[in-house]
């Protein structure tokens, strides 16, 4: 038995002592719900940076969203996490729910998908642009949430006041539920171009995706740098026969400055080798393009990431 001890002591030993277990360095990554975009992207990258071979290992957590990972890097508890632009911004220069408690240690990796302010209404409602929805049911989410945020700004770009139309505080899912039910007109939401909950209710609804494309957005976009315009392609959803224009935020890799500037090189240069892997992960990423990685940025790039796209001829 003693034999046995040792022996099993000198091959746990053996593992420590060799140089690609010892050099290797685990990180975290925070995502979101498991049933949301975030999870299956976060999982999908932490495969990409294990199968490198670059001294990296990545777990998937799932978490309560991009307020949550902001704070949970902030306090060291996560490495890396996705978070949405607008979240970021406000984080970094302490605004919103930042306030008094700005991350400026918050760097980001790279832009992914967008994630565009979606207005979907019952094709029966008559809502054909943003404006129509004077007069509706529109649910425009809960206070505190990310789609809040973005509608009222959306809406006061527009001189649209809660007043003018019956505004609803419903959070996401429960908006979709309402317009099935048909206790509301119209519902927003930020969501990844195809996400499960808009397939699903143009499936089983007769329902029309609007357009916002206003001007007035444009001045938003040039404004805020965490607003970017985005294309869905026409088909995308069931009854969308044509291309729309949306406007939103977009979802961050991120992390901050505690994290070493070679890890985040290798991380950056390991997906943009693996670009046309990294892009089949999830429906959302299929038009990523290697221009998105920099635009839409709520706070300033990490230095690693910053230098491996100088290599890459990005910047």
């Amino acid at each position: 038995m003693k034999r046995l001890i040792l022996v099993l002591l000198a091959v746990a030993l053996a593992f420590v002592a060799h140089p690609a277990f010892a050099q290797r360095q685990f990180l975290t990554i925070g995502t979101a719900s498991v049933v949301g975009i975030y999870y299956p992207v976060g999982g999908a990258t932490s495969q990409i940076i294990n199968q490198a071979d670059i001294g990296l290992r990545a777990t998937v957590e799932a978490t309560g969203g991009s307020a949550f990972n902001v704070r949970a890097l902030a306090a060291g508890e996560l490495d890396l996490a996705l978070a949405q632009s607008d979240v970021v911004f406000q984080a970094y220069e302490g605004q919103a729910g930042f306030e008094g408690e700005a991350v400026d240690r918050l760097r980001t990796v790279m832009g992914l998908h967008a994630e565009p302010l979606h207005l979907v209404c019952a094709r029966d409602a008559g809502v054909s642009s943003v404006r129509d929805i004077v007069g509706k049911r529109v649910n425009i989410g809960n206070p505190g949430s990310g789609i809040r945020f973005t509608v009222e700004q959306a809406l006061e770009a527009l001189d649209i006041g809660l007043d003018d139309f019956e505004a609803q505080s419903l959070t996401a899912p429960e908006g979709v539920d309402f317009l099935r039910d048909g206790r509301v007109d119209c519902f927003f939401y930020t969501i990844g171009i195809g996400g499960a909950a808009l397939l699903d209710i143009s499936t089983s609804q007769d329902v029309v995706f609007v357009p916002m494309d206003e001007p007035e957005f444009e001045s938003l976009v040039d404004e805020f740098p965490y607003f970017a315009f985005t294309e869905v392609p026409a088909g995308t959803y069931r009854g969308q026969d044509e291309a729309i224009t949306l406007f939103g935020v977009k979802a961050l890799f991120v992390t901050t400055t505690d994290l070493d500037e070679e890890v985040v090189y290798n991380i950056t240069s390991t997906i943009l080798d693996n670009l046309e892997d990294f892009t089949q992960i999830h429906p959302a990423l299929n038009l990523l393009t290697e221009e998105d990685f920099l635009s839409g940025l709520g706070a300033p790039l990490h230095p690693g990431a910053e230098r491996a796209y100088q290599e890459a001829g990005l910047l």
